[in-house]
């Protein structure tokens, strides 16, 4: 793929959606990953108060049609640009303070950003042209060596692995990103890696800035917003860069408050105290869709689903794993988790999109006693299989309790535990610890092969119990799917592999998808959403 383009990026405003609209929407209709929440599904309302670290800067305040307060049922505790926090930093928040490299409108085609033009026509080497005209927020100038570093930076697996992060490559794929020129990076590997379109976007950060930069609470970026203020856990505000290469962004003030419940976020909308919400759980929706002057709109198709132990018994075995999908009862999940209002449930990740396969596994339903009977015959009678979920995700939390009750049932021990992200980033993927299974999520993401490597990795490939590959069938198959072009001939053949592998050998449990959604004031436009998860509010404007 050779790629050149010049022209300035689209402008794509999102387009409201009456409510039955919205909630009618499928996976299937909408394109949008790594692990993120659609919110909180707790019933009581209590404010999120840490503020143990706060960070203020001088910033103009702005009339009422310069500022613009957003809500979402998610917290924020760190800015660090190299860590991934969910798709509401990775494909959100982020975008104020720091550039991608490039953007996507929703047809997956990549847009010019901070890279201009790139060239993979040689599968071991990328060759970026970086814009002339940027400026970090302290005013230095950004060149090729910032650009270089950032990439540099999110390959680096000690650096990355001491964020909670994930990087964009794998150390055997890694050889070095220089800058050539001013404002020319050559990225070089030892196989193709696409990491223009990793769904966890490379930020732009300053050359040799980790360690230097106290990340976590500053922000030292390039992007339309700089940091005003910043309570971890609370709350973010932004204040328009006037220096921002795309142009100043229309409103001047841009803030953020972080609830705990989706009922506090209703209450504060139908209030005044915020005028959008973002990240809203279809369960949560009725809650704020009939407020008077707002829209109802979808930034993308947030799925969940549960990984798997598979690096010791009783979940190295098939034949167990098969008889855990007899144990999901999926009407009551689906109303505990997302209201009713979850995509048709299927075995095969892959029918979110609307290309697919076709591959299902059929006549499963909930039926315990027939699980016990597999379990049995599988010589795995007396097994533990304990769930794992991530705090103030409500709707793995919601289904967890109803699984719960039918691993029981099956004679299956079982317990839920709730651990904090961080938590859960360890033992995932950074050790391979966790034990049973796992609760993960995120939005749908372009190319469809990136949600092969949200669905497998780490569970294929890392297990504290096991040496070196976990499967090497699925760790054979992840690796070719990463380093064919997402527009090779070849995709779907190894993709329609992959969906036979979930649906043959159970090596990941799918749960739901549904519409991320976003309500904002009618007389708001121009914030930019692709469908992938990626929002954009440089743009917006009071109209």
């Amino acid at each position: 793929m050779n790629e050149s383009r010049d022209e300035k990026v689209e402008e794509i405003s999102t387009k409201g959606l009456g409510r039955r609209a919205f909630i009618g929407l499928s996976g299937a209709s909408i394109g949008a990953l790594v692990f993120a929440a659609c919110g909180g599904d707790e019933e009581t309302s209590t404010e999120v108060t840490d503020s143990t670290n706060t960070t203020e800067a001088s910033g103009p305040v702005g009339s009422t049609r310069d500022t613009l307060k957003v809500g979402m049922n998610a917290a924020v505790e760190g800015l660090t640009p190299f860590a991934i926090q969910g798709y509401v930093w990775s494909q959100n928040l982020g975008f104020m303070f720091y550039d991608p490299l490039i953007r996507k409108d929703p047809t997956g085609k990549l847009l010019p950003w901070i890279v201009t033009e790139w060239d993979t026509t040689d599968p071991l080497k990328t060759v970026l042209k970086v814009r002339d005209d940027v400026k970090f927020h302290d005013g230095s100038p950004m060149t090729a060596k910032d650009v270089a570093y950032s990439i540099a930076a999110r390959s680096d697996e000690k650096l990355i692995a001491s964020t909670a992060g994930r990087p964009i490559m794998t150390p055997k794929q890694w050889v070095s990103a220089v800058a050539v020129d001013d404002y020319t990076v050559e990225v070089t590997t030892t196989e193709r890696v696409e990491f223009l379109i990793n769904p966890q976007p490379v930020l732009i950060t300053p050359n040799e800035s980790f360690g230097k930069v106290n990340f976590a609470n500053e922000v030292l970026g390039t992007g339309p917003y700089k940091l005003a203020k910043f309570t971890s856990g609370t709350g973010v505000d932004g204040v328009a860069n006037a220096d921002y290469w795309a142009g100043v962004p229309p409103i001047t003030n841009l803030s953020w408050s972080f609830f705990k419940d989706p009922a506090t976020a209703a209450t504060s909308l139908r209030s005044g105290q915020i005028d959008a919400i973002y990240d809203v759980a279809p369960k949560n929706l009725s809650a704020v869709s009939d407020v008077e002057g707002t829209t109802v709109s979808s930034t993308g198709t947030y799925a969940y689903w549960w990984i798997i132990q598979m690096g010791k018994a009783p979940l190295d075995n098939p034949e167990v794993r098969r008889a855990l999908r007899y144990c999901f009862d999926n009407e009551a999940i689906n109303q505990a988790a997302f209201g009713g209002l979850g995509t048709p449930h299927t075995w095969n990740p892959f029918k979110l999109f609307v290309t697919n396969s076709g591959a299902e596994a059929e006549g499963i339903t909930y039926d315990p006693a027939k699980a016990k009977q597999m379990l049995a015959d599988a010589g795995a009678s007396d097994i533990s299989v304990p769930i794992l979920c991530i705090e103030g995700y409500q709707d793995g939390i919601a289904a967890a309790q109803v699984m719960l009750e039918g691993f029981k049932a099956a004679g299956i021990k079982s317990s839920v535990e709730v651990a904090p992200a961080s938590d859960w980033l360890a033992r995932t993927y950074g050790d391979g610890s966790w034990e049973g299974i796992t609760f993960n999520a995120g939005n749908l993401p372009f190319p469809s092969k990136n949600f092969f490597d949200y669905l497998v990795n780490p569970s294929s490939i890392l297990s504290k119990y096991k040496k070196g590959d976990v499967v090497p069938t699925v760790a054979e198959l992840y690796r070719k799917v990463n380093a064919t072009p997402f527009d090779s001939p070849e995709i779907d053949g190894l993709l329609a592999q992959a969906e036979k592998m979930f649906v043959d050998d159970a090596i990941a449990l799918m749960g739901f998808g549904a519409p991320v959604g976003l309500v904002t004031p009618e007389n708001l436009t121009g914030v930019i959403s692709n469908g992938f998860g990626d929002v954009f509010w440089d743009k917006a404007i009071f109209n």
